[in-house]
């Protein structure tokens, strides 16, 4: 991607436990982040240990609209109920600068005039 990348977090909120549909073990949720370039970036597992906060981890997206995926898996990799896909839309960070809020003119003596360089924009 050339674009400009941002800063994101991705979390995910999990709901009250509940049987697995198969008997097996759950492992993991599977999350899929894709941006506006329309790549989807490798899958992230996460297990609820993450630090500093668990179900949550950090990535960078190009602006504009995207999506992620996320897909319970069992400890054999099958898909437990229904994966869920949540669509954001990241404008980004406008560029900031320190704008002009005033303007002193200070007499000066006339030495102190010549010695100082002049600058032209």
């Amino acid at each position: 991607m050339s674009a400009t990348l941002i800063p994101v977090i991705v979390v995910i909120a999990k709901g009250a436990s509940i049987p697995t549909p198969n008997g097996a073990a759950f492992a993991s949720t599977s999350v899929v982040v894709t941006d506006s370039s329309g790549v989807a970036q490798p899958a992230v597992l996460l297990t609820g240990k993450e630090t500093p906060t668990p179900w949550a981890f950090s990535t960078s997206v190009a602006a504009g609209v995207g999506s992620v995926t996320a897909t319970d898996l069992d400890v054999n990799g099958a898909t437990l109920g229904t994966p869920i896909a949540q669509a954001f839309t990241e404008a980004g960070t406008p560029p900031a600068f320190f704008p002009s809020t005033g303007i002193t003119v200070t007499p000066v003596a006339a030495a102190v005039a010549a010695a100082a360089s002049v600058r032209k924009a």
